[in-house]
């Protein structure tokens, strides 16, 4: 989705910038990326494909998702820096800011999480984030105005997640709260320093 959108963007407003796809091939049963692979060449999207051993190493750590996460991210950080590009972006949406939020509150003791605009390296590369503002609701109408299918999760380890096990409460509590995604997200941006302490 966030592909589709940069493009369109692009080619909407005639931006200079170029795009490059990375697609990190974490060895999961199951995926296959020839969807992916023929909306690139539909819309002539120049893409790297990256071969890992992530599934085969995953199996020997506890912390599945956080090894997983770290070692995608470190192949696209390589990948950016060689091929002299600086930044690089991340389809995180709202509800990831929320969760990602709760995750370190709960298991890090610590309030923080994603940025729309990170720079990493010393300056030499910044995430971005495009979709950071907008809820999976919003994206998911996007994405079926365009008719554009989901590619799936091929991760068999999700379930099990800390993610997943806080998603899961959020949901059972949005059927009472439809805003408690929103409500987490907007007090990133509204906390009252005076009832904090220094």
């Amino acid at each position: 989705m966030l592909l589709f959108l940069l493009h369109k963007y692009k080619d909407t407003y005639q931006q200079l910038w170029e795009i490059k796809a990375c697609h990190i091939n974490t060895g999961f049963p199951g995926w296959n990326p020839a969807g992916l692979q023929k909306f690139l060449r539909a819309h002539e999207i120049e893409s790297i494909v990256v071969s890992t051993k992530i599934y085969k190493r995953i199996q020997r750590v506890d912390d599945k998702c956080f090894f997983c996460s770290r070692a995608r991210r470190k192949q696209l950080m390589e990948i950016a820096e060689e091929s002299n590009i600086t930044n690089i972006a991340l389809a995180h949406h709202q509800e990831d800011v929320a969760e990602t939020l709760l995750l370190n509150m709960l298991y890090a003791g610590r309030m923080s999480t994603l940025l729309p605009r990170q720079p990493i390296v010393h300056g030499r590369l910044v995430l971005i984030r495009p979709l950071y503002y907008m809820n999976k609701e919003t994206i998911l109408e996007i994405a079926r105005a365009f008719h554009l299918k989901s590619h799936g999760d091929f991760c068999p380890y999700y379930k099990n997640s800390r993610r997943e096990m806080i998603r899961e409460k959020l949901n059972v509590m949005k059927k009472k709260n439809p805003d408690i995604y929103t409500n987490i997200f907007r007090s990133i941006f509204n906390v009252k320093q005076s009832y904090m302490p220094s």
